[in-house]
């Protein structure tokens, strides 16, 4: 068994994107978490496609978005659940207070709550192959 080939992307640099776009960079990183989340868990965040949240994003005024960051955490926790990759660090309260106070920060809060969630990833990816590692060891 191999570990899911994942995009490892850096979360300091999701954030400086984030900033110096001024939030454009945002829709692509999502649009890879997605893709990403898929792959490791056969789902996406909310069960609707990448372009269907988008688009409720936008018509909601980003209030969807506060929606969708709550799933994409919770997803990511119950990953490693579900998987024994514990310790279990679950941010949902966190993504949703920081999408609320993003309203109060020109969305800067969000873009925190982006490079938090691209952390959680990485650390899921790393936990994954250090246990196919390990396996792999104890096999051969």
């Amino acid at each position: 068994m191999t570990a899911p080939i994942i995009q490892r992307r850096e979360p300091a640099l999701v954030l400086v994107f984030s900033i110096i776009t001024f939030g454009i960079y945002l829709p692509f990183w999502y649009h890879g978490v997605y893709e990403d989340l898929e792959t490791l868990d056969g789902r996406t965040p909310t069960g609707h496609g990448f372009w269907l949240d988008f688009l409720f994003v936008i018509l909601t005024f980003a209030i969807y978005g506060i929606w969708v960051d709550y799933q994409i955490s919770r997803q990511i926790a119950q990953f490693e659940e579900r998987n024994g990759l514990g310790p279990v660090q679950d941010t949902s309260i966190i993504a949703i207070i920081l999408d609320v106070a993003s309203y109060f920060t020109a969305f800067f809060t969000n873009f925190v709550t982006s490079a938090i969630q691209q952390d959680q990833i990485n650390r899921v990816v790393e936990k994954l192959d250090k246990r196919l590692t390990s396996d792999a060891g104890v096999q051969a």
